[in-house]
């Protein structure tokens, strides 16, 4: 009997493992919350602390994105989000410190405001639009304005940065405003940025940095081209890579790194200010910590330095405001987008209103179907590049069914009634069944085990 026992103990226990794992395995997949839509990215707003990926391209185009702070993880999955566009700061502050170490509540603004503790990849973000007035102080970026303890690797940003000011403490940059303890691995910008300073009567701490404009982040593997304005009445960090690299937070010592990095552009500048700093240099503009590494890096960098304090810098001057435009359409490999020329010189040109990529779709599958209160889901495969994209099914309309009855009298009023059509929808029972089908062999097993041992028994 002790046998017996021992042999239902065991497959109870194998039977129950089963359920644990594939329990474990169903949670660890349903906790990754899919984005196929611009109004799913809403879900971020609504749980910044969740694990996220994005499964299409997404064109944000008339949406004005509201700054995250962000603590989660973020797959952009090789997908892209298009004509992203910031014209606020997500409202929280953090505290950040010039290069003497000055504290300032700051606020921030880009797809995430703040990450913190957070990771972001294989994302790309093409045509990100990011611009922020204000007397606060502020920095921005195109995926974080603030970064710490988190990471960002294998992304891809094409944008516009633009942060007007009156303040004591900004920045401008071209991945990450402002931070420390994270890292910046396998990723390319090329990125317009622009900071003006519109207080010509106090002086300031301003930073511009293509990858970022001040803090302690590693960099590795990464690729940025930069076309900076900076028009500052104050003292001016700026740099290709970084605008002034100092340790942050303080009292967080740490060997960092910035290697196997390339840097090619120009940042046009002018400092007005007679007690003169003028940092502007190919990779970082002021160096405040030395204890990091920096091997295999390269530049092509041009440091353009104007002594007119008359106008704001730009990166276009003529006044006609007046384009040739041309639209190129997107095919399997690249988006679309328009292209604009002006018509005055011929010289200063800009891509915007980038477009999806345009696939061959010859027919859609049914992933999830419409239902009167939710949307459905149906995937199609390109038949030239095998992209897999997906497009929403549109909420059903409820039926509307006339009926008209049957005129007996020439004084009687036809009556219509209206007759409202719903089908219920079946839950998914996939799980349930796998695991009565389970059981029932396992209970099977049992008792063909128990019978055996009982059969044995009378034989001796």
């Amino acid at each position: 009997m002790k046998k017996t026992l021992t042999y239902v103990k065991l497959i109870l226990s194998v039977f129950l493992f089963l359920i644990f794992i594939k329990g474990e395995k169903v949670s660890a997949e349903g906790n990754e919350t899919k984005i196929y839509t611009a109004e799913d990215m809403q879900k971020l707003i609504e749980d910044p602390s969740g694990d996220y990926i994005l499964m299409n391209d997404i064109d944000m185009k008339g949406i004005e994105w509201k700054s995250v702070d962000f603590t989660g993880n973020f797959d952009g999955n090789n997908h892209a989000l298009l004509n992203l566009t910031v014209r606020s700061t997500s409202g929280s502050t953090r505290t950040t410190y010039d290069g003497n170490y000055k504290t300032y509540d700051t606020s921030f603004a880009g797809l995430f405001g703040v990450l913190e503790n957070a990771s972001v990849k294989n994302l790309t973000l093409m045509g990100v639009d990011v611009q922020i007035q204000t007397d606060q102080p502020c920095f921005i970026g195109s995926i974080a304005g603030f970064l710490e303890g988190s990471d960002i690797e294998n992304c891809k940003i094409v944008g516009y940065l633009r942060l007007d000011v009156a303040t004591k403490m900004f920045g401008v940059g071209g991945i990450v405003g402002y931070g420390g303890n994270g890292s910046i691995k396998e990723t390319s910008a090329d990125v317009t940025l622009i900071c003006v300073d519109h207080d010509r009567e106090n002086r300031d701490e301003q930073f511009m940095g293509g990858a970022y404009s001040a803090g302690f982040l590693d960099v590795d593997h990464c690729y940025i081209k930069i076309d900076g304005y900076d028009s500052d009445h104050g003292y001016v960090h700026d740099g290709g890579l970084v605008g002034m690299y100092i340790l942050y937070p303080l009292g967080n010592n740490y060997a960092g790194y910035i290697n196997n990095t390339r840097v090619e552009g120009m940042i046009t500048f002018f400092e007005d200010n007679t007690d003169r700093r003028a940092y502007c240099k190919d990779f970082i503009g002021e160096v405040m910590n030395w204890t990091y590494e920096y091997v295999g890096n390269s530049s092509d960098f041009t440091r353009n330095e104007i002594k007119d304090y008359s106008k704001d810098l730009q990166p276009h001057y003529c006044e006609g405001n007046s384009y040739d435009s041309e639209v190129f359409e997107g095919n399997c490999e690249s988006f679309g987008f328009t292209g604009y020329t002006c018509k005055e010189c011929g010289e200063y040109a800009f891509k915007t209103n980038y477009t999806l990529k345009n696939h061959n779709i010859q027919s859609w599958e049914t992933i999830e179907e419409a239902t009167y209160e939710k949307q459905g889901l149906e995937k199609g495969i390109c038949s030239d590049c095998g992209e897999e994209v997906y497009r929403i099914i549109p909420v059903k309309e409820e039926e509307v069914i006339e009926e008209v009855e049957e005129e007996i009298k020439p004084e009687e009023t036809v009556v219509v009634k209206e007759v409202t059509v719903k089908k219920e929808e079946k839950g998914d029972k996939t799980m349930e069944i796998v695991m009565i089908v389970g059981l029932i062999i396992s209970l099977a097993l049992i008792g063909a085990i128990v019978w055996a041992l009982l059969k044995g028994r009378q034989k001796r």
